[in-house]
């Protein structure tokens, strides 16, 4: 229930930001992402700007769902792989 409610207050900050700021901010974020070979900047940046993008934009949150479903895909068979060993 806790885990909800700070989902909640996140998702009432980033949508309080104004969409122009939220925009560049996620495109900021993906563009780090692609970036993800270099120092600091990590594939870890790609879903976070695909969150933020999706508040604005229906192909973003397509994307970030997505995303969500096949890297929980990938945990689920690692998880099982490694269960089964």
């Amino acid at each position: 229930m806790e885990k909800d409610i700070k989902i909640a207050r996140i998702h009432e900050r980033i949508r309080s930001i104004p969409a122009i700021f939220r925009i560049i901010i996620g495109l900021a974020f993906l563009v780090g992402g692609v970036l993800g070979a270099l120092p600091i900047l990590g594939f870890w940046m790609l879903p976070i700007g695909l969150i933020i993008l999706s508040f604005d934009f229906p192909w973003a949150n397509r994307a970030y769902v997505y995303l969500k479903t096949r890297i929980n895909k990938f945990t689920q068979t690692r998880q099982a792989r490694k269960e089964d060993q």
